[in-house]
């Protein structure tokens, strides 16, 4: 959130300093008002356009992330055929628990699709942390499911 205030505020020097096709009167040196507004509402829409990029490179992220998620999970699945009755009931348990971590990761990515511009900026933090959450558990998974399967 650091880096994009940090952007925002440099929007908006920008355009006080005059990025603006417009510039202040150099002769006289004199600023009006129209000046200011001008160049105020040309920050507010370099920043608006700014975070709705950021936004929607999260989101393709995210969705990147779902997709090589469900095919580990759907990997994991097909191998737990390899395993003995008693450590396949107990891989159905732990696959059963890593699918339900990966529902509420795309629950997260379709309340950030449907959120206002402020509210996504709010959503964004836990949403890293539940894929975050979601990331090391399927990969906690795959490394134990290796060592099942090499142990039979």
């Amino acid at each position: 959130m650091t880096r994009l205030n940090l952007l925002t505020v440099f929007a908006l020097l920008a355009g006080l300093l005059g990025c603006e096709s417009n510039p202040v009167d150099t002769k006289t040196g004199t600023v009006t008002q129209d000046d200011v507004r001008r160049d105020i509402d040309q920050a507010a829409k370099t920043t608006t356009e700014y975070a709705n990029q950021s936004r929607e490179e999260f989101q393709k992220g995210l969705a990147t992330r779902l997709k090589d998620l469900e095919d580990q999970i759907a990997s994991l699945r097909t191998r737990q055929g390899e395993l003995q009755d008693e450590a396949k009931a107990n891989w159905d348990r732990k696959l059963t628990a890593l699918e339900a971590k990966r529902d509420a990761a795309s629950s997260k990515l379709t309340e950030v699709r449907r959120a206002s511009e402020d509210a996504w900026k709010d959503m964004q933090v836990g949403t890293q942390a539940a894929w975050d959450e979601l990331d090391k558990a399927c990969r906690e998974a795959m490394s134990e499911f290796k060592t099942v399967t090499k142990s039979k």
